[in-house]
């Protein structure tokens, strides 16, 4: 299982590491998203909020502190499966997200999605529903929602500008 670190601690250890921070941290990352979300199953888009289940583990989102997980592939060819069951490599504790949502890959071309074929919540990537066994290529900053929990897709190196605006929060 990925452990889950809150931004605002990548945002300290950033800050603490400086330079060395990209060399530590070198791949993509999928945040969690905290706050509102706009409920899949409702094209009318009205805001609903996460229902989490109280539970020691995972963290889950706090109101402006999404939960980052890294985008490690320990196998080449594995998929990084993200759903609430506890076997997931990611655990999103969220009701509103099926036990075995999606999985990512990695290929040559970067990293893609395809729901679970036991998925039986809305999936949009890019405000587009993805059906069961579909593949899409993700691309940074893309909006996945999963049942209604929302993630980001981050590039690799593209987390800077959300630990500096983080920074700036502690700060103030």
């Amino acid at each position: 299982m990925v452990t889950g670190v809150l931004l605002s601690t990548l945002a300290r250890q950033f800050q603490a590491l400086g330079t060395a921070f990209g060399p530590r941290y070198p791949h993509p990352w999928l945040l969690w998203e905290p706050g509102s979300r706009v409920s899949a199953a409702a094209p009318q888009a009205v805001p609903v909020t996460t229902v989490v289940p109280l539970t020691a583990r995972p963290k889950t989102p706090g109101v402006a502190d999404p939960v980052c997980f890294p985008l490690v592939v320990a196998t080449p060819g594995s998929p990084v499966r993200v759903g609430r069951a506890p076997t997931n490599e990611i655990v999103i504790d969220d009701l509103t997200v099926s036990r075995e949502h999606f999985e990512l890959w990695l290929d040559s071309e970067g990293w893609s999605i395809t729901v679970r074929s036991e998925s039986t919540a809305t999936t949009l990537v890019r405000s587009m529903s993805l059906q069961p066994g579909e593949k899409l290529r993700l691309v940074d900053g893309c909006a996945i929602v999963a049942g209604g929990a929302q993630l980001t897709f981050v590039a690799q190196g593209r987390l800077l500008p959300r630990l500096i605006a983080a920074n700036e929060r502690l700060k103030g």
